[in-house]
């Protein structure tokens, strides 16, 4: 799974700058309607949804900036494992605040 996760990472990181954007905007809109499916039908998997899309909108916009203002490779390489291992603690944690 984790491997599946970070070559969708690899795959949307080596995007266009175009695509990058849109992916981007189309994530935000999918947060701002689940955030209302959230607060009508109050259902623990709409929750869950809310916050896989709001590490996903996070970890998209992250790796942007670092793509664009880090130029050391060194420091780049070390944000972007950083960048990572936050995705992984972030997605690991929402599996066992509401799924488990």
């Amino acid at each position: 799974m984790l491997h599946a996760i970070n070559q969708f990472l690899v795959k949307i990181n080596s995007l266009d700058g175009f695509l990058h954007w849109t992916i981007q905007r189309l994530s935000a809109l999918s947060i701002l309607f689940t955030i209302p499916l959230v607060i009508l039908v109050d259902h623990v998997y709409f929750l869950v949804i809310l916050f896989f899309l709001f590490v996903f909108h996070i970890s998209v916009g992250i790796r942007t900036l670092i793509d664009d203002y880090i130029h050391d490779d060194i420091l780049f390489l070390i944000s972007s494992t950083f960048l990572r291992i936050i995705i992984i603690f972030l997605l690991k944690s929402i599996f066992i605040i509401f799924i488990c």
